[in-house]
């Protein structure tokens, strides 16, 4: 290295570019290079700016200062091997221990104050304690050559309750409930999620007309206008007591049928996925987030029917219509009977439905929401009147309403219902609460051959924009006057009450 390059490092050090005119260095400066570059460094380098042949010092400056900075490189670079070698055993070690955790059946924790795991975990059979009296009937079960009905079997009632603190806590069980509840309901494509704590508000801004002819004065034009619009958030709860004796013989059939292990579909799990969680579904899909009617609980000591909990989109535009003048959702004024409207009538209805969309819409892909049986009278009627293709050259025989961008879209929710609507996509939203607890069943108790499944969720439905819903609503109609008992079973009975010995006379699974 030559004298001029070591001459630049070495002012560099005490920030200047070249040398002072004096040629000397100030005692501060000289501290600094003697801490940076050490005393000897400084002490040729100083002799080489004196020197006629500074030249002649630069080897010199370079053993110097390579003597003086060894020691703290050599220093540095053995404490870093010394911290690789301590984070690599700590490496090892952990690994170790999560093999023997992998390997470890978890412990039962105590069904009351369940916690969610803090990381997923690889899938795996469930633990199940084989000694129940429950799962000795199972595992003999796997064995049989025919299926036996448990002939007597009873079920370990307060191993139910603490396998059920268990279901929920293993293998992000709860997050994967709340997903399914959410996102399970057949309609629930249709809608947005939206984050919400007791209420959503959405301003919805209108503006007029901004251009106009230029001109060299100021003249204001455009005008906005902002509507607030407020969705209710509204909570709910589950409330199930288990007999678990009644569900034992359809556990065992379950098993058998399916050549499933008592591991892969313990009894807790077959209580959830089978009974329970597919009623949740159906009691949002066709009695709340459609044919819903908040009214407030005047007596908390008695449960309430699921249609009561909550104002559904049915309900919502019924309440609009009422509204008449003041209504913010545009009402056609076309009438129709789905069950007496020729097919001609039917398509008219269709055709005209579209064509009163206002020109803001006409061009935007917009679905149109009805009832099933109300997209099969449409299809039955294009149909009859156009056979299976219309003979035109596009998008026809289709959901699509011919000549328009809207397309029949059926909800099971909407089922029985004359009403039709259509709006853009988005604007149906669903409210969740912004810090729910991850648990949906967060509390299971035991009682006298029973098991009660305490939980709660949030939910609401409505529209963001009421003025970008188009829709038709028959005079008088009422959303829930169809609605079927809450209480009958799938087969149309209803529970027997004041029977001896039966859990069902109160409610139970």
């Amino acid at each position: 290295m030559k004298f001029n390059q070591i001459k630049a490092i070495f002012l560099k050090a005490i920030g200047l570019s070249a040398m002072p005119d004096n040629n000397q260095l100030t005692e501060e400066q000289e501290t600094t290079l003697k801490g940076t570059y050490g005393e000897p460094a400084l002490a040729k380098f100083k002799e080489g700016l004196a020197s006629e042949n500074p030249e002649a010092t630069a080897p010199q400056i370079h053993d110097a200062v390579k003597e003086f900075l060894t020691p703290g490189a050599t220093e540095a670079a053995q404490k870093v091997a010394a911290d690789l070698k301590t984070a690599l055993a700590k490496i090892a070690k952990q690994e170790e221990l999560i093999a023997t955790l992998m390997d470890t059946p978890e412990d039962l924790p105590a069904a009351e104050g369940v916690q969610e795991p803090s990381k997923p975990k690889a899938s795996k059979s469930f633990n199940i304690a084989a000694t129940a009296s429950h799962y000795v009937a199972a595992l003999a079960l796997m064995g049989a050559a025919t299926m036996q009905p448990a002939a007597g079997a009873t079920m370990d009632v307060s191993q139910v309750r603490t396998e059920f603190g268990t279901y929920l806590s293993q293998n992000n069980n709860n997050l994967e409930i709340i997903k399914q509840l959410f996102g399970g309901f057949t309609s629930s494509q249709y809608f947005k999620s939206v984050p919400a704590v007791t209420e959503f508000r959405s301003i919805q801004a209108q503006i007029n007309s901004v251009v106009q002819q230029f001109t060299n004065k100021w003249t204001p034009k455009g005008q906005t206008k902002f509507t607030p619009l407020t969705i209710v958030n509204r909570r709910h709860k589950i409330n199930v007591p288990i007999v678990p004796s009644e569900v034992l013989d359809s556990y065992l059939f379950k098993l058998y049928d399916e050549q499933v292990s008592p591991k892969d579909m313990p009894i807790t799990k077959y209580i959830w996925q089978e009974l329970i969680y597919p009623q949740i579904l159906e009691d949002i899909e066709y009695r709340m987030i459609f044919k819903g009617k908040y009214v407030e609980n005047t007596d908390p000591n008695k449960p309430t029917d699921p249609e009561d909990s909550m104002d559904g989109l049915e309900t919502i535009l019924v309440q609009q219509k009422a509204l008449g003048a003041n209504a913010k959702v545009n009402f056609t004024s076309l009438t129709i009977n789905w069950k007496t409207a020729t097919d001609e009538q039917v398509m008219a209805f269709f055709e005209a439905f579209v064509d009163e969309l206002k020109p803001l819409y006409k061009n935007k892909k917009m679905n149109l929401y009805c009832a099933p049986e109300v997209l099969t009278r449409y299809e039955r009627a294009y149909k009859k009147i156009w056979g299976t293709n219309s003979g035109q050259v596009g998008d026809f025989g289709t959901r699509r309403i011919d000549f328009s961008n809207v397309t029949v879209v059926a909800l099971d929710g909407m089922t029985g219902s004359p009403i039709v609507f259509s709006t853009v996509d988005g604007n149906m939203v669903k409210l969740r609460h912004k810090n729910e607890a991850p648990n949906v069943i967060n509390q299971v108790y035991e009682a006298p051959y029973e098991v009660w499944l305490i939980g709660e969720f949030w939910l609401a439905v409505g529209f963001q924009i009421a003025e970008a819903v188009f829709a038709y609503v028959p005079d008088n109609y009422d959303p829930q006057a169809e609605l079927p008992d809450s209480r009958k079973f799938p087969d149309g009975t209803l529970p027997v009450t004041g029977s001896e010995g039966s859990g069902s006379a109160g409610g139970g699974v």
